[in-house]
């Protein structure tokens, strides 16, 4: 008899999706760590000179990297553009602001029966960077282009049954 996994088994890493506009984002292939930091900041209370306490300061969301193997499905590609089409005025987005380019996501975990056991949100993302990746003759690999997203929050989403 195979031993039974139990809830406290680890997650796999590979088993994820990603919702842009409440639609997976087809052939993602990486999701970079999602990272929350707090500051902290010295306070020296009352006249002990040799004793400070730390207080928690500033909170910062760090960037997310995706990377997804490119394909003709150009949604990917137009959120990841349209940030700079619209600075540049190169396009026909002259009436949008750039809060109209900001998208809150969704990045689900997986466990291996396929059943969503967790989820985060990551509010108000943008695109900060975009690239395609190295064209080479001499290569069979997968062509991969990368958005790097600037967001202002993330949050567990109401926790899943496993």
């Amino acid at each position: 008899m195979p031993p039974r996994a139990s809830s406290a088994d680890p997650f796999r890493k590979f088993k994820f999706r990603i919702r842009i506009d409440n639609k997976v984002v087809a052939g993602l292939t990486k999701c970079s760590a999602i990272t929350i930091s707090v500051a902290s900041q010295d306070f020296r209370s009352g006249d002990i000179d040799s004793f400070k306490q730390k207080l928690p300061g500033q909170v910062s969301f760090e960037h997310i990297t995706l990377e997804q193997g490119m394909t003709n499905d150009a949604v990917f590609e137009k959120w990841a553009t349209a940030m700079s089409n619209y600075l540049g005025n190169k396009g026909t987005d002259a009436e949008k602001t750039p809060d109209d380019f900001r998208k809150d996501i969704d990045i689900e975990i997986y466990n291996l029966s396929n059943v969503k056991i967790k989820a985060y949100r990551v509010y108000n993302c943008w695109v900060s960077k975009y690239s395609v990746g190295d064209l080479d003759a001499n290569s069979n690999d997968v062509l991969i282009h990368t958005l790097e997203l600037q967001n202002e929050g993330i949050q567990l989403l109401t926790p899943l049954a496993a």
